[in-house]
């Protein structure tokens, strides 16, 4: 039997793109993209692990739209005859009212969990753990005031239990997946592991409970460990993804043995980084650079870095204008790597600013990348709601 394992779509309206929709549309796009492959794969169970939303608190029109996209994919995939089980995600990006909507629609086949549970479909063990609202964990009384670190370890110890509670509640006849919206301790998560050091994870001791654990969270698929895998988003959010494939697995049950393939969404908007230094500025300005590899129908940025001199002849305005007639989709930025002096830094960062603005100056004038600095600044919120009175 072909399992379907996808996650991370985050429908959303307001991505950088042409117009407020762009994005939202090319994400439907990859969303039916995968629906009608999966179909085509006769998938009988699609496990949607989590984050089919962009943004958690929105408003009303906004949020029916996205709601209404995600149900119709469940519903194409519900009227071929597939049982799909959902999970809820990360909090920041997941609204649990909008899967409580979604399940008090009763829209057949459909299987959705919001808080950890346990069932059987096609005789096969699913245990569904959600991605964890952290901020009503480090409320509580008992872990209140505790360091950061402390609370992130109380969740990790937490979430190696819950999973033993789950596995528990499996018919020892049938294989057993665990289905999660966690990083997992062996994964590979695009960061350095001290940017991840707080976050509470998914232990080895855990998954190896079970036979196959489908996740979501990361964007990179990968198989992570023995039996663990990420599905990837199927579709490309920012400059994060750049050099990463979008698609979803399909893990199919042989009577010895499972076969996982992944399946490459082609139609994922590509995004390209443009880099260049003064012999590139300089070829530019003399006209002998009039191509552009890789920008049609990609959403672009520049990042440059050149003498004061050549600063001053350099016209952005120009060079976005040849960038849209070489089809770019979109450009994103042209932004000149400037090196600060330690006093231009310590002006603009003071103590006036809040602690995430404050943090977003810093990392941009250490020429942190944008993605990288977004994960610091959900890190820093985590900490801060972990100390907040």
């Amino acid at each position: 039997m072909k399992i379907a394992h996808i996650a991370d779509c985050h429908y959303g309206l307001g991505y950088p793109g042409p117009n407020h929709f762009s994005r939202f549309e090319d994400i439907i796009a990859s969303m039916n993209y995968a629906a009608d492959r999966i179909i085509e794969e006769g998938c009988k169970l699609v496990l949607f692990a989590g984050d089919a939303f962009k943004d958690a608190r929105v408003f009303l029109d906004r949020a029916s739209l996205e709601i209404t996209e995600f149900v119709s994919w469940l519903r194409k995939l519900s009227k071929a005859g597939i049982d799909v089980v959902v999970i809820s995600g990360t909090p920041s990006h997941d609204a649990i009212s909008a899967y409580f909507l979604i399940q008090q629609m009763n829209i057949p086949r459909i299987h959705v969990f919001t808080d950890p549970g346990h069932m059987i479909l096609h005789d096969i063990n699913i245990s569904c753990l959600p991605g964890m609202n952290r901020s009503n964990i480090a409320a509580n009384d008992e872990i209140r005031g505790l360091p950061a670190h402390e609370i992130h370890q109380i969740m990790t110890d937490r979430i190696t239990e819950q999973c033993k509670e789950l596995r528990s509640k499996c018919d020892a006849m049938y294989p057993t997946i665990l289905m999660s919206h966690l990083t997992f301790d062996l994964a590979d998560t695009g960061f350095e592991d001290a940017l991840l050091q707080n976050e509470p994870i998914l232990l080895q001791e855990a998954t190896e409970l079970f036979d196959l654990v489908a996740l979501g969270h990361i964007h990179r698929p990968q198989k992570a460990g023995l039996n663990v895998y990420y599905s990837g988003a199927p579709e490309r959010h920012n400059f994060g993804d750049e050099k990463t494939a979008t698609g979803f697995w399909i893990h199919e049950i042989h009577p010895a043995e499972w076969v996982h393939t992944y399946v490459v969404n082609p139609k994922s908007r590509k995004f390209k980084t443009l880099r260049w230094c003064d012999m590139d500025i300089q070829a530019w300005l003399d006209g002998e650079l009039d191509t552009f590899d890789g920008v049609n129908s990609s959403i672009v940025r520049v990042h440059y870095s050149c003498s004061e001199e050549l600063q001053k002849l350099f016209d952005r305005q120009t060079l976005e204008k040849a960038l849209y007639s070489a089809r770019a989709y979109f450009v994103y930025e042209i932004k000149a790597d400037i090196e600060r002096t330690d006093r231009a830094r310590d002006v603009e960062v003071t103590e006036a600013l809040g602690p995430l603005t404050a943090l977003q100056k810093w990392a941009t004038n250490q020429g942190i990348e944008t993605p990288e600095i977004i994960m610091l600044q959900s890190m820093t919120s985590t900490l801060l709601e972990g100390v907040a009175p």
